[in-house]
């Protein structure tokens, strides 16, 4: 989700918050948590499958690949762990 998405629907989040709309605030921050997962999810899936078809033939990209896919994995947390059969 673009930034600047993200960002309004924060700031929409917190205006209902203000106005007293707490449980419609609230699912708007569950569903802003949820899409932000899921996103990292898919862009580690998708490193590594390409990480396992460059490892043999290009080493160079392989190692761009891991390193992007751990910078997800930092941004994901111990909560979220690898899916089976990962690095």
């Amino acid at each position: 989700m673009p930034d600047e998405t993200t960002d309004a629907a924060k700031q929409l989040a917190e205006r209902l918050q203000e106005k007293g709309h707490h449980e419609h605030a609230s699912r708007l921050r569950a569903a802003l948590a949820e899409a932000k997962a899921d996103t990292l999810l898919t862009v580690r899936e998708a490193c590594q499958t390409i990480l396992t078809a460059l490892e043999a033939i290009d080493p160079v990209s392989a190692t761009l690949v891991e390193e992007l896919r751990m910078e997800v994995d930092k941004r994901l947390g111990p909560a979220d762990p690898p899916p089976h059969g990962t690095h």
